[in-house]
């Protein structure tokens, strides 16, 4: 029931979510210096209400939108960090826009803009069914360098959620359930 109307706002947010991820893909910047790109995801999540607590463990870009209340209280990691070296124009050989500048190395561009349109699709889910919960946008900068996640994770900044949801383009179409283990940086 609930998966055809998923399918429809997905679709309703397809402009937005192209727009939102070549805006982030024009404007790359590395880990812990994502201005335009966390502000970018900021701006369209206060848009829709969620109420946004910048700077969390004193990083900068980084941020957390909630939207609901009451349980379950389900995140989701948004990411938008590019990495040096890989600038790239939107080509499928290799064409630097900038020698040597950054860009969005495995679609870190998408990371950040997919999932802001699945936390959008979500609370349109829930209004129109009127379902209780709670949901929680992490904006999670330097993804690549194992420094954002680890320090909000320092803050307890990931406490109380009942689940978390994440996604990474790979060179596979595939469902993948399982756990890993976490590298943590000891500083």
């Amino acid at each position: 029931m609930y998966d055809s109307l998923a399918l429809k706002y997905l679709k309703d947010y397809e402009g937005l979510l192209k727009k939102i991820s070549l805006d982030i893909w024009n404007h790359p910047e590395i880990g812990l210096k994502e201005f335009y790109s966390s502000h970018l995801l900021k701006l369209q999540l206060e848009k829709e209400r969620f109420i946004i607590n910048p700077n969390i463990a004193k990083i900068p870009t980084s941020f957390i939108a909630t939207w609901g209340e009451g349980k379950p209280i389900i995140g989701v990691l948004g990411e938008y960090d590019a990495l040096p070296g890989l600038s790239q124009q939107v080509l499928c050989k290799r064409k630097p826009v900038v020698k040597e500048g950054p860009g969005h190395g495995c679609g870190h561009n998408l990371l950040g803009s997919a999932r802001l349109i699945a936390t959008l699709t979500l609370k349109r889910l829930m209004q129109k069914e009127n379902i209780r919960g709670t949901i929680v946008f992490f904006g999670t900068p330097a993804e690549e360098n194992l420094v954002g996640k680890v320090k909000m994770v320092k803050e307890e900044a990931f406490n109380n959620l009942d689940s978390i949801i994440t996604w990474h383009p790979m060179d596979v179409n595939t469902i993948w359930l399982s756990s890993t283990n976490a590298l943590i940086l000891l500083n």
